[in-house]
């Protein structure tokens, strides 16, 4: 009998060892919790206008409140999120030059700007990864032509320290005549999105 009841004890002990760590409450509990608090942290990281880059006029500075949240940001306007500070400074257009030029009916736009660490970590920036670009709601990808279209430029790749910043241009080929330019900017890939719509004027 001793024997018998040593066997079921053992037999029991064995079963309950076998309970895999996904079969236990807490253990989904934790992970329900942790999905939870990493939504809210990236919901609540949303971009917000902080300010203007010196190129504005100080009519516009006062129309505006300090810091705001939005959808879209102008240029001059600076979007701010938990890892950076983000700003396009200026739009250029260009023609190329006598050995490189956009195709018939297209120009190069260049548009400087500047990113700026505001984490106590490194940002890693690259343009064809972090950015997407958009011309009248179409797909369009950075062009070299028009990146070497003016001498003295950087693109934007780089790794920024805390605090630091990094100074660069996007550039693209767009047909001429276009109406809105939409540039998309998740900084680390995070879920953050920084959008910027600027019209040709």
């Amino acid at each position: 009998m001793l024997i018998t009841n040593n066997l079921k004890g053992g037999f029991y002990m064995a079963e309950k060892q076998k309970k895999s760590i996904f079969q236990r409450w807490w253990f989904w509990f934790i992970i329900v919790v942790a999905i939870i608090a990493i939504a809210s942290a990236s919901g609540n990281d949303k971009p917000k206008k902080v300010g203007l880059t010196s190129t504005q006029t100080q009519e516009q500075t006062q129309k505006q409140s300090k810091e705001t949240t939005q959808e879209f940001f102008k240029i001059g306007e600076i979007a701010e999120t938990k890892q950076v500070k983000a700003t396009i400074t200026q739009m250029e257009k260009s023609q190329g030059t006598e050995f490189n030029k956009p195709s018939a009916g297209h120009e190069f736009v260049l548009l400087h700007m500047t990113i700026e660490n505001v984490s106590d970590q490194e940002v890693n920036v690259s343009s064809m990864l972090n950015f997407d670009a958009y011309v009248d709601d179409s797909a369009i990808n950075e062009n070299l032509g028009a990146q070497i279209s003016k001498e003295g430029t950087n693109t934007m790749d780089g790794t920024i320290a805390a605090g630091k910043k990094l100074t660069g241009v996007l550039a693209y080929e767009v047909p001429q005549g276009w109406k809105k330019l939409e540039i998309h900017y998740k900084p680390n890939l995070s879920d953050t999105t920084i959008k910027w719509l600027i019209e040709n004027k």
